[in-house]
């Protein structure tokens, strides 16, 4: 992801939205500098600078639409503030009317790495608070740390940082809840291997799922069900 400002990133976020509403049709300055409660000639200037950085495709006299660079930072900030609504709401106890405000601040600072650890942790939504699709794709792209399940090692900690939408599907049709802290407990002579989350609950991933799953150690962590069985 390119590193941007607020105010490059509010102008992408801006553009898609109205391109959406547009059937994906190029949308003029006006409507931007209308949308973001700007001089049209503020607008003009900063669309040329994002067309510089290749991110908006612009032609005098018939409109903007998004590069295809573009249109992924755009999706990237939008799933930043839907997530991180959702977060608000779900694990601080946020009414939903309250959280765009805040959101709209924490979308910036975060990187992709702190959204798509947030997204797993709350489950991989669909949904924000609003109703609002939450962008499934994965934006911060694999590191040299991260393993899949396979490689897992037995009575090892990790953190589960990716999951395939196959896997998100098993999780919901047993209507289980994703995880997202675990310990690997054991592998069985069928390739299933039995994980233990940080609240206790063991749960079971069949052989063909894990190189879905990917992860990444946690060094130095012992939680409360570690201690109790010691």
């Amino acid at each position: 992801m390119l590193k941007l400002s607020k105010n490059e990133q509010d102008y992408l976020k801006a553009i898609y939205n109205l391109e959406s509403k547009n059937d994906n049709e190029a949308v003029s300055i006006h409507l931007i500098a209308k949308k973001l409660d700007v001089a049209s000639p503020s607008a003009t200037e900063m669309i040329k600078r994002l067309s510089k950085k290749e991110l908006v495709i612009y032609t005098p006299y018939r409109g903007v639409s998004l590069s295809h660079m573009g249109m992924v930072q755009a999706r990237f900030i939008i799933k930043s503030h839907r997530v991180w609504e959702t977060f608000l709401v779900e694990k601080l106890g946020y009414l939903s009317e309250e959280v765009h405000d805040e959101a709209e601040n924490l979308e910036h600072a975060s990187s992709p790495k702190l959204v798509e650890y947030l997204y797993a942790l709350l489950g991989y939504p669909k949904v924000d608070p609003h109703g609002s699709e939450i962008p499934s794709e994965v934006f911060w792209e694999m590191q040299q740390s991260e393993i899949d399940l396979e490689q897992a090692k037995i009575g090892e900690r990790y953190y589960i940082t990716t999951m395939a939408e196959s896997c998100k599907d098993f999780f919901r049709k047993l209507e289980m809840s994703m995880p997202h802290l675990i310990k690997i407990i054991e592998r069985l002579q069928d390739g299933s291997v039995i994980i233990k989350e940080d609240n206790g609950k063991c749960s079971i991933i069949p052989h063909f799922l894990q190189d879905e799953i990917y992860l990444m150690q946690r060094n130095g962590f012992t939680t409360k069900f570690d201690e109790e069985k010691e």
